[in-house]
């Protein structure tokens, strides 16, 4: 109960944005939509933080004068605080409120993107990165439990939480666009693409505390959970035990007769194999175009072309209605073509079967990956805890990551990288295979998320 009652203080400190709980009209669609982009853009602030130092790495190291060692610094100082904040999100959250605490994130991160913008040495570079990275961390699943939170439409709240990976993937695009239009400017064009992240995090953490309809809706939230409050502590008191994240991992889901802990961990598993995929695309295809003999120009445009497939998937997935059978059908055929696209880029080893691969990958990775990992966790779950197992789900999921970032550049050599890349075929088996546990894990009874008073059993 104490996760409600902290929901119910961040709301009601949000209801002074507008005049101490006036009417706000929240029952039309488009402020459901409203508040799906202001934490969709969360999701964007996370890409595009990563995109935004990869694409300006070099630039930043001549621009300051950084040795090699520091360039991978900054670069491991990025990854593990990323992965650091997706853990402690949910904790945090529990503990201030999810909403005090969504609101703070974009502030937090628009300061440190900020002082990034003007970083006159390293020290200040690594600091702000971090910071920023601890911030869109912690941002990810504390903006998609917000959206569970607040809207009470089942279908909707699907739909909401697809399309924040349509602004994931937007965030990826928007970096690399912008990198290559400032090019000519030289180390200017690092700080420019730093700064227009600063303003559209700045302008995210405005909006999410000024607009009323969002304050309304935060508002109505908490009106729901106090309505239910009475009911979830009899439950715990019958239990025995409090209605915390370990109590729910303890007991059954009644919609599909599963321990939650099961589904946990299979969740984990799928989301551990697919980020590894994921990550080493992300980060190194333009290293591996490179060594592929395309030139740099050739490589951005490539990645330029995989980000807008990525969009385009994402769009297409989250137009596939949440409560019919065709999201699990989708998410085979993104599976397959996931498998099928490391094994081109294995086999293949030029650089157009590893431009093929790519595109192949970012495209169907929105029908089999984190779309599905975020919206399986928030309709797993139960809301009280949903920001909690997503932020230990996105955080084990990033770790691994941020050690494979530590040691792949020194596999994807000749003599290693055809071995490495075989093995990321085995890698995207598993995913596969774990992911398809999860689709028959929660199909048995159904896919609707019972409230906690419901959902936690003896």
């Amino acid at each position: 109960m104490s996760g409600m009652k902290k929901h119910a203080d961040s709301t009601d400190a949000v209801n002074t944005v507008v005049g101490g709980g006036e009417h706000t009209d929240t029952n039309h669609p488009h402020v459901y939509g409203t508040l799906g982009l202001a934490a969709g853009l969360g999701s964007f602030l996370g890409s595009g933080v990563i995109l935004a130092l990869s694409s300006t790495l070099a630039l930043w190291r001549t621009g300051l004068g950084l040795s090699a060692a520091q360039v991978g610094a900054v670069s491991a100082i990025l990854t593990f605080a990323f992965a650091a904040g997706s853990f402690c999100g949910g904790f945090i959250a529990q503990r201030i409120g999810l909403v005090r605490l969504f609101n703070a994130n974009a502030f937090l991160c628009a300061a440190a993107l900020a002082a990034c913008t003007l970083a006159p040495g390293f020290a200040v570079l690594a600091v702000g990165v971090g910071v920023a990275a601890l911030a869109v961390g912690m941002d990810l699943p504390v903006s998609l439990s917000v959206i569970t939170h607040d809207v009470p439409d089942e279908t909707l709240k699907g739909h909401l939480v697809s399309r924040t990976q349509v602004l994931w993937s937007a965030g990826i695009l928007g970096p690399y666009v912008l990198a290559l239009i400032v090019a000519p400017v030289g180390f200017l064009g690092a700080r420019i693409v730093f700064g227009v992240l600063a303003v559209v995090a700045l302008l995210t953490a405005v909006w999410r505390v000024a607009d009323p309809r969002i304050a309304g809706l935060h508002r109505e939230a908490a009106e729901r959970e106090c309505e239910h409050a009475d009911g979830a502590d009899s439950a715990a008191a019958s239990a025995g035990r409090p209605l915390g994240m370990g109590a729910v991992l303890r007991s059954i889901d009644a919609r599909t007769g599963r321990r939650y802990a099961l589904l946990f961990a299979v969740l984990a598993l799928f989301y551990v194999m697919w980020n590894l995929m994921a990550n080493t695309i992300n980060q190194f295809q333009t290293y591996l175009l490179v060594s592929q003999h395309a030139s740099q120009m050739q490589a951005v445009f490539i990645g330029i072309v995989s980000a807008v497939m990525c969009v385009f998937g994402g769009m297409a997935y989250g137009r596939v209605p949440v409560d019919g059978p065709w999201r699990d059908r989708m998410f085979w055929v993104g599976a397959a073509a996931q498998v099928a696209a490391m094994a081109i880029m294995a086999a293949g080893g030029t650089m157009w079967s590893t431009a093929i691969a790519v595109v192949l990958f970012q495209f169907f990775g929105n029908f089999a990956g984190e779309m599905n990992a975020k919206v399986w966790t928030q309709e797993t779950f139960p809301v009280a805890v949903s920001a909690e197992a997503q932020s230990l789900i996105l955080g084990i999921g990033r770790i691994p990551c941020a050690f494979a970032s530590l040691v792949l550049p020194s596999l994807l050599v000749p003599g290693l990288i055809t071995i490495a890349l075989w093995a990321f075929v085995a890698v995207a088996a598993l995913s596969g295979l774990f992911g398809g546990l999860v689709v028959l894990l929660r199909a048995e009874k159904g896919r609707a998320r019972f409230g906690l008073s419901e959902a936690v059993s003896s």
